[in-house]
């Protein structure tokens, strides 16, 4: 079966970097040396040595196609560099990597698990430690927990958890299913509707998390 977006039997990067919008893609492409670009389907990919960046759109079930056909083309460790809402205003402007999701039982998860059994969503551990301390290290301010896989954006003033995105949990349950290392980087940028202009996070810090990606070797 043909690829919907990257073509059947092509060789991609070992790493890969995946972002919600592609102004945020073009940002972090321009700190690389592009040698290949994909626009097809409304996703914008973006080949370097090594290491790729692509949108992965709004949603789990986006996130889930575009996540697939990397894979089959050899991407192993992957990021998503993405926004959250939190629901601490102390806490917008900091990073956040997360270390566990939570979401509806019936939610856009259900279709890849289905049954009774509801599996726990984590990053790769490594990966997500590596990533912690070289923030750390890098003097940023990073807190982790629990994010909530929300599929509804305008739906979501019942929740309790501190933290909320639409994608992680989709990420988690791939890259568990697939065999290969997740890690989800998440700007917290929203408290309650009101935004910091995240795009300015992306170019203060966008050269700082490629470079992490590109020397992180795992264990």
């Amino acid at each position: 079966m043909c690829g919907l977006v990257i073509e059947e039997g092509k060789r991609l990067p070992e790493k890969g970097i995946l972002v919600e919008e592609p102004e945020v893609a073009e940002i972090l492409s321009s700190k690389v040396k592009v040698v290949e670009e994909v626009h097809k389907r409304g996703y914008h990919v973006y080949i370097s040595d090594g290491l790729l960046i692509s949108t992965h759109g709004v949603g789990g079930p986006s996130l889930a196609l575009i996540l697939e056909e990397l894979i089959k083309g050899g991407v192993r460790v992957v990021m998503r560099y993405g926004t959250a809402g939190s629901f601490s205003e102390e806490a917008v402007g900091k990073y956040f990597i997360a270390m566990g999701v939570s979401h509806h039982r019936s939610s856009s998860l259900y279709q890849r698990y289905r049954g009774d059994i509801v599996p726990s969503l984590f990053p790769d551990l490594d990966l997500a430690y590596s990533l912690y301390k070289y923030l750390k290290d890098s003097s940023k301010e990073v807190l982790y927990g629990e994010v909530f896989q929300s599929d509804d954006f305008y739906q979501e003033s019942h929740l309790m958890n501190s933290v909320v995105d639409m994608e992680s949990g989709t990420l988690y349950l791939v890259s568990r299913q697939r065999g290969i290392r997740a890690v989800s980087l998440l700007i917290l940028a929203n408290y309650k509707g009101k935004w910091i202009d995240y795009e300015e996070v992306y170019k203060r810090d966008g050269e700082l998390v490629i470079n992490f990606l590109r020397q992180y070797k795992g264990s």
